[in-house]
């Protein structure tokens, strides 16, 4: 085999790689976006109430002297930036759930957003959901995916798409 030949196989070897590679992280980048999707829907009801817990005010305690120090400042401030990040971020995917009902219902497949929001939001198991809905949790899990899909389009907007 001459260098040239030799050469061209290593071109086309590395390139075959890198596109490999490529696929591979794309994969791997719409994985995670579903997972980090799921896990901030399953966690939803858990933020919501660290909303309404939260104490970010001295006004919310009861018989405590309130004295602060700068360094207790920085923390309350957190406390505070917190409970504004959570609530945005509730809003929005209570904004994101809205839409995505209302357009399950326009296609009248409500019944693949209410196995989504049972099993994700509510925690019922795929299995009693199929039972629930005559099917297998299989297909529970398929709508499950298809719907966390379009949420995750509303959530993350452009970057959404990229999960799609």
């Amino acid at each position: 085999m001459n260098q040239q030949t030799a050469d061209e196989l290593i071109d086309k070897a590395v390139k075959r790689a890198i596109k490999e590679y490529a696929k591979e992280q794309k994969t791997e980048k719409k994985r995670k976006a579903l997972h980090n999707t799921k896990l901030l829907l399953k966690n939803y009801e858990k933020i919501k109430s660290s909303i309404e817990e939260a104490v970010s005010e001295a006004s919310q305690l009861e018989d405590h002297p309130f004295d602060c120090s700068d360094e207790d400042d920085v923390y309350i401030a957190s406390i505070r930036r917190s409970k504004l990040k959570s609530l945005i971020v509730v809003s929005h995917i209570d904004k994101a759930l809205l839409l995505t009902k209302e357009e399950y219902e326009q296609k009248e497949m409500l019944y693949k957003y209410t196995a989504f929001y049972d099993c994700l939001i509510n925690n019922v198991t795929c299995e009693a959901e199929a039972e629930e809905l005559d099917t297998s949790a299989v297909t529970i899990r398929r709508w499950i995916n298809e719907v966390t899909k379009e949420i995750s389009i509303r959530i993350f907007g452009v970057d959404g798409l990229e999960m799609a």
